[in-house]
């Protein structure tokens, strides 16, 4: 009976901190929902022009590229992730609310600030949700897709306040949705050190700056990078020229809005079952599946003839970055040192997003001035079935192994 009773309580308290994951995550991509997603359109309104307002963001995502390293790596070394994470969201929430009394300079050192922290937040909060439990790791999709549906909730909500009420309420509901942001990560318990913790006194560990050279000798965290490359270089080429392409075959910005909005709501199912595929299949085929669903993406987005075409490209967004997401958090964590996971989740992600952004901003420019859009499209196309056809070889010769 007595044994009953503590796996009811366990599971009473799994389930409450699951909520509280659901709710941060929640809240946490609603931020960004306000943030990231109509900065462009600030600056534009400010009167910056496309050279300026570009210099801005590849401010930001260079910036982005230095962060996940020292952010996971402090992570690590401090062996909290908790307060990290409130410590960051704070800083974010400092610079940024009153970005409506900024001056050029004081607006360039915000966008650099904000890309610094805001990318390796992701990987801090997601490590901190895939390392406190097994519970909460095998649940880790359904506590995601919260911010999916966060960010698709308040990114429509965003674009009617801006209209109506302007941008001195816009940036102030960014400093009200981060409060809550603190709110709930203050009263959620950082466990996910516990288990290194238990498993290795702290003086037998060897330091995070010996293992970073050693995450780069291992060929299976290697090839995730070199994944990602491929997969999301054509991808952010695609996504950082979006507004344009949809204009070219006819496309407005309600389009573009209605493009983005499937984007970010379709990921939701797919997180929502993601403990049931995980369970399933394995991460490689995972891998896989969401690279082909890419490249598929990428077919529809070249083939396009009308902005319907991006409805479903946007819909799409569910079963390549979805499932993505999902299997790439999973692998990392099985491949990456116990004491570093933060940092190589970071890592990831700048490879992702990152060195992406800024390869893809740089070749997709190139590529469409100087040859045309049609022969960016079929760069990303051959990209993409390069990723497509190295993982195919990689679980077919793991499926003749087994």
């Amino acid at each position: 009976m007595l044994k009953n009773l503590a796996a009811k309580v366990k599971q009473n308290n799994d389930q409450l901190i699951m909520t509280k994951f659901s709710v941060l995550q929640f809240f946490f991509w609603s931020s960004w929902a306000i943030l990231g997603a109509y900065l462009v359109y600030y600056l534009t309104d400010l009167g910056y022009s496309n050279l300026e307002i570009g210099s801005m963001i590849s401010l930001r995502t260079f910036m982005g590229l230095l962060g996940p390293p020292i952010v996971g790596y402090i992570c690590d070394r401090l062996q909290t992730r908790k307060w990290i994470f409130i410590f960051s969201m704070f800083l974010m929430a400092l610079v940024a609310t009153p970005a409506i009394f900024y001056g050029d300079f004081l607006l360039v050192l915000m966008i650099g600030i904000i890309g610094f922290l805001w990318e390796p937040q992701q990987s801090v909060l997601d490590s901190w949700i895939l390392e406190t439990s097994a519970y909460t790791a095998h649940n880790y999709g359904f506590m995601r897709a919260w911010g999916s549906i966060g960010y698709a909730i308040v990114v429509t909500i965003a674009g009617q306040v801006i209209e109506r009420f302007g941008w001195t309420i816009h940036f102030s509901s960014y400093g009200i949705i981060i409060l809550a942001v603190l709110i709930v990560a203050f009263k959620t318990e950082d466990k996910s050190y516990d288990r290194l913790k238990a498993s290795k006194l702290k003086s037998e560990i060897n330091q995070p700056e010996e293992h970073i050279i050693e995450l780069f000798k291992n060929f299976d965290y290697v090839f995730i990078l070199l994944i990602s490359l491929l997969i999301f270089i054509p991808n952010q080429m695609i996504f950082i020229y979006l507004a344009p392409i949809i204009k070219s075959v006819g496309g407005n910005t309600a389009d573009l809005g209605y493009t983005l909005f499937f984007n970010a709501l379709s990921e939701a199912p797919i997180f929502f079952t993601a403990k049931f595929f995980l369970a399933k299949y394995k991460t490689k085929f995972l891998l896989l599946f969401s690279a082909f669903f890419y490249l598929l993406r990428f077919i529809i987005a070249a083939l396009a003839v009308s902005p319907v075409y991006f409805i479903f490209f946007g819909m799409l967004q569910s079963l390549s970055y979805g499932v993505f997401l999902v299997a790439v958090r999973y692998y990392v964590r099985l491949v990456a040192p116990e004491n570093l996971i933060t940092t190589a989740q970071s890592i990831t992600l700048m490879a992702a997003f990152g060195v992406s952004g800024i390869g893809g901003s740089i070749l997709g420019g190139y590529l469409i001035d100087g040859f045309g859009t049609a022969i960016m499209f079929k760069v990303s196309i051959s990209m993409a079935a390069t990723a497509v056809f190295i993982l195919l070889l990689v679980v077919l010769k793991e499926k003749f192994q087994t």
